[in-house]
């Protein structure tokens, strides 16, 4: 039975309705247990109100341990998975003290790290690198009960970059996730031997990612935008039939996963932690055309352009909200989660603004150029931004009045509507476009990203 034959019978849906929140960065202080951040595993959300309920202190910022007052509306908040819900309950210590959720610390045991940057780098790659060994012991032995014997045995077959005794030490969430995705995989792809690759030298850094270089794109700042796989499935005795030392082009890389995926031969996994006991299997990229969604009003600010420093783009079935988080983005909000981010900061090389020129719209100037234009010359800045506000709201409003509405406004704020604004206009008439581009850009799903198998 083909691969595609086995999705639609775990999954018989259209490919779309995938992961619900896709990896997503900080909005919040660097390293903090923000809303966002505590939605991001069911794990996580569920250690949270654990600790709450049982009155377990949680550590913060400045390295201090807090307890935290319950209240069913935040266990309420937390499980139902929506940031915006969770930021909307103040957080008050027992000893009567409100505390913002940035001061709560995304410690080692919530996935991060005490110092802060680069948490939870070291969990992803030991998670990942664990899910290669585990599947290699189910294919070495269909009928395994994953003991640490075969366990040790499948790790001297596998190509990762982190330690056995990493591996070995995984948390028991960890391990039943390990194992419900290995045996749902050796479901859909037995039949074959493979190698299985995470941040191998031989293979994904060589040839994968080496390949990624060669074409020379400027689509992608980011590899994982192109193919999020964290992990490789590769039949080596079929590798002589793809060349990838001549690959010159994005499109030509593309057309040469696609076949190696669909032969079986090469395929690159996207994985996500879970407990479901039959893990959801999607293919992305593959054969399915993307489904166009369908721009249908603009928003210069849900309640009034001047007391806020976002926009919005509505489509059928949800918004992107633009501002900065602190990073100028943009966020992809459905009718019931959240689908990615796309950021802006780049300018013209940032992502928003590689769409933009794609759908033939002048991109928006780099965040740091806008920064230089306020601190050097405030007034001219102004007039620019006064310009951009008449075009798009047809006011009539002076600039000295509309001045006045930024006074007591940082720089942060005020680049942020700036953005929105000359963004929008222009983007006038090509939303469609630019909508569905960035919606595939965030998922990882654009007419030049590349095929692979979602498996969470």
């Amino acid at each position: 039975m083909s691969i595609r034959a086995h999705v639609r019978k775990l999954r018989p849906v259209n490919d779309i309705s995938i992961p619900l929140v896709e990896k997503v960065q900080d909005f919040l202080t660097e390293g903090s247990l923000s809303p966002a951040e505590i939605v991001k595993y069911d794990w996580r959300m569920k250690m949270f109100v654990d600790k709450l309920k049982n009155n377990q202190p949680f550590e913060t910022t400045d390295k201090k341990f807090v307890t935290l007052s319950y209240s069913k509306e935040l266990e309420d908040a937390v499980m139902s998975g929506d940031s915006k819900r969770i930021s909307a309950v103040k957080l008050t210590t027992q000893d009567g003290q409100k505390l913002a959720y940035g001061k709560l610390l995304k410690s080692k045991e919530f996935g991060g790290g005490t110092a802060g940057s680069g948490g939870g780098a070291s969990s992803t790659k030991t998670g990942e690198s664990a899910q290669c060994v585990y599947l290699q012991a189910i294919y070495n032995n269909p009928k395994t009960d994953f003991n640490k014997e075969e366990l040790k045995y499948a790790y001297t077959q596998v190509e990762v970059d982190e330690t056995l005794e990493k591996i070995l030490d995984l948390s028991e969430d960890w391990v039943n996730s390990s194992i419900l995705i290995a045996k749902q995989i050796h479901r859909v792809l037995s039949g074959r031997k493979y190698k299985f690759h995470r941040g191998s030298d031989s293979f994904v850094k060589n040839v994968i990612e080496k390949a990624f270089k060669n074409t020379g794109q400027k689509d992608f700042p980011d590899i994982n935008k192109w193919n999020p796989a964290d992990i490789w499935m590769v039949d080596e005795s079929t590798l002589g039939k793809y060349d990838f030392h001549n690959v010159v082009e994005l499109p030509y890389y593309n057309e040469l996963l696609l076949r190696a995926y669909s032969a079986r031969d090469i395929i690159g996994v996207s994985l996500k932690k879970t407990s479901n006991p039959r893990p959801r299997v999607s293919q992305i990229n593959f054969r399915k055309p993307f489904k166009p969604i369908k721009f249908t009003k603009v928003s210069y600010g849900k309640r009034d352009f001047f007391k806020s420093k976002d926009g919005y783009l509505f489509f059928n079935g949800g918004e992107v909200q633009f501002r900065t988080f602190p990073a100028f983005q943009g966020e992809i909000i459905g009718t019931e989660a959240k689908h990615g981010k796309i950021s802006g900061d780049g300018g013209p090389r940032g992502p928003i603004g590689i769409v933009m020129r794609q759908v033939g719209a002048e991109p928006i100037p780099a965040r740091k150029d806008v920064t230089k234009m306020i601190r050097g010359n405030r007034e001219n800045f102004f007039k620019l931004f006064h310009n951009e506000f008449v075009k798009a709201t047809r006011s009539n409003m002076p600039i000295e009045e509309f001045m006045k509405n930024y006074d007591r406004k940082d720089t942060n704020y005020i680049e942020s509507k700036y953005l929105v604004t000359l963004m929008f206009n222009n983007l006038k008439g090509r939303e469609d476009k630019f909508l569905n581009l960035a919606f595939r850009y965030a998922k990882s799903m654009s007419p030049t990203s590349s095929v692979h198998l979602k498996v969470f």
